[in-house]
This record gives C-alpha cells, structure tokens and sequence, in this order.
C-alpha cells in the first residue's frame, strides 16, 4: 500500500505503471484481510459459531481447502516459478531499499496457501464433520460415524 499511495521513496516508476490500477490494490488488501481473519477462525473456539449459529463443519473445510490450493498455486507455486524464469513483480521498477522492503514484505506469502491448509487440516481434526441431519450419534451407513472423542469434544464444548 505504501508503495502505491506513493508514501514509499524509490517507487515512483512503479506506481506510474500501476497508476490505473489503484482500486483493484485496494480491494485486493481488503480481500487478503478478510481471507486473513477467516484463516485465524480456523484455529480459534470463536471460528466455531457466527452469531450463536454453529457454523457447518463443512463449509469453512471445503472453503479452506479451495483457498489453500488456490493461493498455493498463485503465491507459492507460480511466485517462485516465475522468479526462477526471471520475471519480477514489479517488472525491474524498483531498485535500493525500497526492494529490499518489497521483497521482505512478500516473501512470507509464498508460505500463505500451505499454512492454511495446515490450518483447515488442524480444524478438521478437532471435531467430527457431521452433514446435516446428524445428530452425533452413531449414524447409519453413507453418513459419519462419530467417535466418543468427538463426542466427549461436543458434550464439552455445550457445556456452560
């Protein structure tokens, strides 16, 4: 963001080149911000209900998961396949500190999609992935069968 609002010294080529694209900047940040908070309800108790409503256990897995291999593909994979073959992402405008600043604030992105994953696969470990219908239970063939870990995990987690 410094970068584009020109508060960054040493990017003035860059966000000359870029100078159309200031709104799509600012709805990318929002996005990974949100995607962001998301990721951490993964790992935390409140991630479990939105508004007092259990939230499915499916949804926030298979969302996960698609956002996982999504950002894997665009932030791991193609960031370091494309810096392999040569290609920047600010295409050689920026030069000094300001490079160095860039390059320290992207690099954990390239850790972003398998980190989520990490953290999709820790929430589904933490409980059962009941479908709708089930009542933790026991249930008949073609649905989960729930184990007395995640029952004893529920029992807990209903308790005042």
């Amino acid at each position: 963001m410094l970068m584009i609002e020109g508060l960054m010294p040493g990017t003035a080529d860059l966000r000359s080149a870029h100078a159309a694209d200031h709104g799509y900047v600012w709805a990318l940040t929002v996005v990974q911000l949100a995607t962001g908070f998301l990721a951490v309800g993964l790992v935390r108790p409140w991630g479990d209900r939105v508004r007092g409503v259990e939230v499915p256990r499916w949804l926030p897995i298979g969302l996960g998961a698609l956002g996982g291999v999504a950002v894997t593909f665009l932030f791991t994979v193609s960031s370091v396949v494309g810096l392999a073959q040569g290609h920047r992402p600010d295409q050689g405008l920026v030069h000094g500190w300001a490079l160095v600043v860039m390059v320290l604030c992207y690099a954990p992105t390239v850790l972003w999609g398998p980190l989520e994953l990490a953290a999709v696969v820790a929430y589904a470990r933490r409980g059962p992935l009941l479908l709708p219908g089930d009542d933790g239970e026991d249930a008949p063939l073609g649905r989960w069968r729930v184990s007395r870990r995640a029952r004893s995990h529920r029992q807990a987690a209903t308790e005042p």
